[in-house]
């Protein structure tokens, strides 16, 4: 005969329990998770917007790195590929010092070469050397994995901006991969 604890509200769950058979219905977690950062401070104002190739890498300052294969960033166009397919959280930071009044940074996120959305960070009429830092959650169904299958891709926009690099102990400029479940 087999032996529950339970209570009226339900199971003490401080109790200690053995299984001796297959528990289903639990969630298998968070399979794959990958950051990256922006590795040095980068000018709009004399180097221009552009999509990121090789400044931004995996952030490697953190404890727990990255979960299950991560993410492949190609440096050489700036694709961060996925290696399985399924529906992903995407988190991107931006950290910004805008340089003029009425000026404006902003971090486009884009799938499979089209913009999808981005993430505004902006000083109005408040003077000069403001600095802002925003972050925005985005949604996608990534289908097709693998090197040749659906990629994501940043790019900066902006008049006059410095975006910030942060330091070893904190990320003013990332993008971070959360697989969270089958497509």
């Amino acid at each position: 005969m087999a032996l529950s604890k339970t209570r009226a509200r339900g199971l003490k769950l401080d109790d200690t329990f053995a299984f001796t058979g297959t528990v289903s219905g639990a969630g298998g977690g968070i399979t794959e998770a990958d950051f990256f950062i922006l590795n040095a401070q980068y000018n709009s104002e004399s180097s221009g917007n552009k999509t990121f190739t090789n400044e931004f890498v995996r952030a490697s300052g953190d404890s727990v790195g990255r979960i299950g294969t991560g993410v492949s960033l190609d440096t050489s166009n700036g694709k961060y590929t996925f290696t399985n397919t399924g529906i992903y959280l995407i988190l991107v930071t931006v950290g910004a010092q805008v340089q003029t009044a009425d000026n404006e940074a902003h971090f486009n996120l884009m799938v499979n070469g089209s913009d999808v959305n981005y993430i505004y960070v902006g000083s109005s009429g408040g003077g000069t050397n403001k600095s802002e830092t925003a972050m925005a959650p985005f949604i996608v169904d990534i289908d097709s994995a693998g090197a040749s299958g659906d990629y994501v891709q940043l790019k900066c926009g902006g008049d006059g901006v410095i975006y910030h690099a942060g330091g070893s102990s904190y990320h003013q400029c990332s993008i971070s991969f959360y697989r969270l479940g089958d497509t």
